[in-house]
């Protein structure tokens, strides 16, 4: 006959083990937060996994209270983490090139657009209805910008001389005026600019890719004194953003009707603009040969007193997008 061992039953008051079930429960339900970050970012649609993670409480799911704050330019962005109104930006890499050669300390975290949308606009009525009819017309243009650099090359690969046009400097604020009052014959403009000047002037433009298969990058920075102490934060962000990516791939049109309501942006225009777009946290040598080819014409055209390329390489910190997507690093380890 075997024996019976009776076992002690854990004697806790009900009171205490009630209150100690709703402890925990609380501590399950919300998260506590770690730390406090600030994107200082312009508000376009390469944002989308900002604004996926924010909606979906993503970031507080990852310990981290993040305000995505508005700037008109990748470079007011950057602005704006120097100035300590914010700790990461987002922008385009061409901003991140020219701080570079100036001997700026900023680092990337991670890419997390990579995009097609700056195109050449020009109006029909201007007497422009083939690249030849450039020849001799006002040609709108950013200076200084990731626009100038697209339309030199543009123009250089179809034998246009640079003395052949006369640039004048458009504020991006005032692409779609410029256009509409006639200051330029044709613009180099981004999205959704360029949609606002095709509407305003219907059958009556003409526009090209001046981009060349060459996208740009949507960059995530910040400066290097910070990253060497908030590297946890980064991992944490990166992570949020991955979980958007998921979020983005599984749901495309609950991602586009979030990122629509943040914009104010028309579903049928988001949905249109939507492929040109490759969301995703990446880091890779792709990048680092775009901004090299970046780099040269700033110094070729005497943008910077540098005249030595920087190691864009050693500008990349892998670790955070290592530790959170490995498959998104392509970079000598």
């Amino acid at each position: 006959m075997k024996a019976h061992i009776k076992i002690p039953y854990l004697l806790i008051p009900i009171p205490l083990a009630a209150a100690t079930l709703l402890s925990f429960s609380c501590f399950q339900a919300t998260p506590r937060v770690a730390a406090e970050i600030t994107i200082a970012a312009p508000p376009l649609e390469q944002n989308a996994l900002l604004y996926v993670a924010a909606e979906k409480g993503f970031f507080a799911r990852h310990g981290l209270k993040v305000d995505i704050k508005n700037f008109d330019t990748g470079p007011a962005a950057m602005a704006a983490v120097r100035d300590g109104l914010a700790q990461i930006a987002e922008t385009a890499e061409f901003p991140l090139v020219a701080d570079a050669l100036n001997g700026g300390d900023f680092r990337i975290i991670a890419a997390n657009d990579r995009f097609e949308n700056d195109y050449l606009v020009a109006r029909k009525d201007g007497g422009i209805s083939t690249l030849a009819d450039l020849r001799g017309k006002r040609i709108g243009v950013s200076l200084h910008t990731i626009t100038e650099f697209f339309l030199s090359r543009f123009l250089v690969l179809n034998e246009i001389a640079a003395n052949a046009i006369t640039l004048v400097d458009i504020k991006p604020a005032d692409f779609v005026a410029s256009m509409a009052d006639k200051k330029v014959d044709a613009i180099v403009a981004w999205q959704p600019a360029v949609s606002k000047i095709v509407a305003l002037v219907p059958g009556n433009a003409t526009v090209w890719n001046v981009q060349a298969d060459q996208r740009v990058y949507g960059i995530l920075v910040c400066r290097g004194p910070w990253l060497e102490t908030h590297g946890r934060e980064a991992e944490a962000l990166l992570a949020s953003l991955q979980e958007a990516k998921s979020f983005l791939s599984a749901n495309p049109s609950k991602a586009r009707a979030i990122v629509a309501k943040k914009l104010a942006y028309d579903d049928s225009y988001l949905a249109s603009i939507w492929p040109k777009h490759q969301f995703g946290l990446t880091l890779d040598f792709s990048m680092v040969a775009a901004m090299e080819d970046e780099a040269r014409w700033m110094i070729k055209n005497r943008l910077t007193e540098a005249t030595i390329l920087p190691d864009f390489a050693r500008l990349i910190y892998v670790d955070a997008l290592d530790a959170v997507n490995r498959e998104g690093v392509n970079m000598m380890r």
